[in-house]
């Protein structure tokens, strides 16, 4: 048995304590100049010139309350970022707490895998819809930050929304949760309070600030090593073809073999080859022998 690290040498800082740190202007600014520079540290002098604040000694008073938690000194007497610190630069350039971003949708060069007619993509309240507006037909929803739309096209959005999306499946798939960095626990169940068109699917539920995902049992199946090698047989890389032009995934065979506890069985079907596959409760994955 794998016991757990101990970890609990880790000074901790409040959370208000720490946010508390964040709010001047002066310590951002030194927080955004660090940043702007990502694989060399700053002098004293220079750091303050680049900030651009004429009393020194304000300059260093809040120089020294991000030491630590936001800043370090490295052996040289420079100052660089600490992990923290790039993490609020991180947040601040893509816009999760300081942007909201206004609706707006556009058109998708994806075709839709129901019905042909060509894919729309809606942003509204910092979530991504994609759905077909000639058959309404939704293909997937998800939270993404608005700085993403900086300097994109529409076309490298969409391949940021399917990044994004692969992103946030194979993370929570795997366990990890993307919000807090917490452990996520999946099993299979009833979802259709979450998607209109699915009964049975998979839902993933961080145990500690309780981020979830909800996905069809194609959606878990799709990034499973079986099923990307099936794909890769039929000229078909995942990794590289958004979700929602993953044509089986839309009509996807999935039985009900029992409730108590759940278990489902699910086709994979790509030019009439077929893969057939058991999902337990505990989302174990096995080949159905035909």
């Amino acid at each position: 048995m794998t016991e757990s690290a101990d970890y609990d040498d880790f000074a901790d800082v409040s959370p208000e304590a720490a946010f508390a740190l964040l709010g001047n202007k002066t310590r951002i600014d030194i927080i955004r100049e660090l940043g702007e520079i990502s694989d060399e540290s700053l002098s004293f002098s220079a750091l303050r010139s680049r900030v651009n604040i004429a009393d020194s000694g304000q300059f260093n008073y809040h120089l020294k309350e991000l030491l630590g938690s936001f800043v370090r000194r490295t052996d040289d007497g420079s100052y660089e970022l600490t992990y923290a610190g790039s993490q609020v630069v991180g947040a601040i350039y893509s816009g999760t707490f300081n942007q909201r971003g206004a609706s707006r949708a556009f058109k998708l060069i994806s075709s839709c895998t129901k019905c042909g007619s060509s894919l729309e993509a809606d942003y509204e309240q910092e979530r991504v819809t994609i759905r077909c507006p000639a058959c309404d037909d939704q293909k997937s929803s998800f939270g993404f930050p608005p700085g993403a739309f900086e300097n994109r096209t529409h076309e490298e959005l969409a391949r940021a929304f399917d990044t994004w999306l692969q992103l946030l499946l194979l993370a929570s798939f795997g366990g990890f949760c993307l919000n807090c960095a917490g452990r996520m626990h999946g099993s299979i169940t009833d979802v259709s309070e979450y998607l209109d068109d699915k009964e049975i699917g998979t839902k993933h539920v961080c145990e500690r600030c309780t981020n979830r995902t909800v996905n069809s049992v194609g959606a878990y199946l799709l990034y499973q090593p079986i099923v990307v090698a099936f794909h890769h047989d039929h000229g078909i890389d995942v990794t590289e073809t958004p979700i929602w032009e993953i044509p089986w995934l839309r009509d996807e065979e999935t039985t009900v073999l029992s409730r108590e506890p759940w278990c489902v069985q699910s086709v994979v079907e790509l030019d009439g080859d077929r893969l057939e596959l058991v999902v337990e409760d505990d989302l174990s994955v096995t080949i159905v022998d035909t």
